[in-house]
C-alpha cells in the first residue's frame, strides 16, 4: 500500500490500470475473456468500471494480467459508486398504486415533476424514488400537507408491491444449483442482468445465448430449448434438410454459433458478400467453403451436400437374392 492509499501495480509508482496493463502483455480482449470463461464485452466493461466482478474472477484476472489482487481489488474500488444510505425508496408498488387510482404514468411523472421514463424505472425496480419526492408524492394522493410521514409513505409503496412468485422458473432453479447470480450468469454470458431477468420471466433467448446457456449451467441444448418451448431451427436437425434448405440451414448454424457474416468470411477466406449471398440463396458456396463451413460449424464433411439446390438425397440401394442364394 503506498502514501495516499493506492496500491499500486506491477510498475512501482503507477497505480494498476487494466487496459494498460493487458496492453503492456500485449493480450487482447479476447484472450483475456478466453482464459477467464467470460464474454469479451464483458472484460471491456470491466477495462471502463462499468461492471464489477465477484471476488473469484478478481483473484483469477489477477493471474491473468499477472498483478496483485490487491491491485485489482483497488481498481474496481475506485470505479464502486459510493454508497448512499437512505436517500431513496423502492417504489414498484407504485404501478400498483396508480392503476387502483386510475392514473396514467404521465399524471403521475406530471405530479412528481420527473420524466415519465423515470417513474417506468421506478415501477420496474431499476432505480429508487429519492426520499424528497415522498412528499410531493403525498400531495398527488390528496393528504393535506405534514398529515403522511415519510415513514408512512414508504408502507404505502410497500404494501402495493407485486407479490413474487414462489415458484421459480427452471432456468432460475438451474442457476441457484450453480450458485451463480443473475448478475454473475450475466457476466458468463456478456449480457446485462436485466436480460437474464427477463428470461426468468419467460422471454425466450436467441439461439447463440441458450448454447451459451447450456454450456455455463452445465446442461444440454434441448433442455434449455424446452424451458423455453422453443423448436430447434431448420439448421439443427441435419436429417430434416432438403434439396435447397442451404441458405436457411447456414443461417441458422451461424445466428447458433453467435457468429457474425464477417466473423464467417473471415474464416473461409471469402468476403462479406459472398457470404451475405450465400445465406441469401443467390448463390452456393463453391466445395472448398462447403467444407471450411463444415468445419466450422463441427459438421461432418460433406453434410452441406444434402441442402444444397438441384442436389437429390442419396436413396438407399436394396440388393436383390437371386432364388439360388436363398
Amino acid at each position: 500500500m503506498s502514501q495516499g492509499g493506492q496500491v499500486r501495480g506491477p510498475r512501482s509508482g503507477v497505480p494498476l490500470d487494466l487496459r494498460a496493463r493487458r496492453g503492456e502483455l500485449r493480450l487482447t480482449p479476447r484472450e483475456v475473456a478466453a482464459a477467464l470463461g467470460v464474454h469479451t464485452a464483458t472484460v471491456l466493461r470491466w477495462e471502463r468500471g462499468e461492471r464489477l466482478p465477484g471476488p473469484d474472477v478478481i483473484a483469477a484476472l489477477a493471474g491473468v494480467l499477472a498483478t496483485d489482487r490487491a491491485a485489482v481489488v483497488a481498481f474496481f474500488d475506485a470505479h464502486r459508486p459510493p454508497p448512499r444510505p437512505g436517500t431513496r425508496v423502492r417504489a414498484t408498488g407504485l404501478r400498483t398504486l396508480r392503476h387502483r387510482r386510475g392514473w396514467t404514468a404521465a399524471h403521475v411523472a406530471a405530479g412528481l415533476g420527473v420524466p415519465v421514463a423515470t417513474v417506468f424505472n421506478w415501477e420496474a425496480g431499476r432505480a429508487g424514488m429519492p426520499l424528497e419526492l415522498l412528499p410531493r408524492l403525498a400531495s398527488l394522493i390528496g393528504a393535506p400537507a405534514g398529515s403522511v410521514t415519510p415513514r408512512e409513505l414508504r408502507a404505502l409503496l410497500a404494501a402495493h408491491q407485486p407479490r413474487r412468485s414462489r415458484h421459480s422458473g427452471p432456468l432460475q432453479r438451474a442457476r441457484a444449483r450453480r450458485g451463480l447470480t443473475q448478475a454473475r450468469l450475466a457476466d458468463h454470458l456478456g449480457v446485462s442482468r436485466h436480460l437474464v431477468g427477463a428470461w426468468e420471466r419467460g422471454r425466450a433467448p436467441r439461439l447463440a445465448h441458450q448454447r451459451r446457456l447450456a454450456e455455463v449451467l452445465g446442461t444440454d441444448v434441448a433442455t434449455v430449448s424446452a424451458w423455453f418451448a422453443t423448436t430447434p431451427p431448420l439448421g439443427l436437425r441435419p436429417a430434416a434438410w432438403r434439396p435447397g434448405d442451404l441458405p436457411q440451414v447456414l443461417r441458422d448454424l451461424r445466428a447458433w454459433s453467435g457468429l457474425t457474416q464477417r466473423d464467417v468470411a473471415r474464416h473461409c477466406g471469402r468476403s462479406t458478400s459472398a457470404v451475405r449471398s450465400w445465406e441469401a440463396g443467390r448463390k452456393v458456396p463453391p466445395a472448398a467453403q462447403r467444407a471450411a463451413l463444415a468445419a466450422l460449424y463441427r459438421l461432418p464433411a460433406g453434410a452441406l451436400d444434402a441442402a444444397i439446390p438441384g442436389r437429390s438425397r442419396p436413396t438407399p440401394v436394396v440388393r436383390r437374392t437371386t432364388r439360388a442364394a436363398r
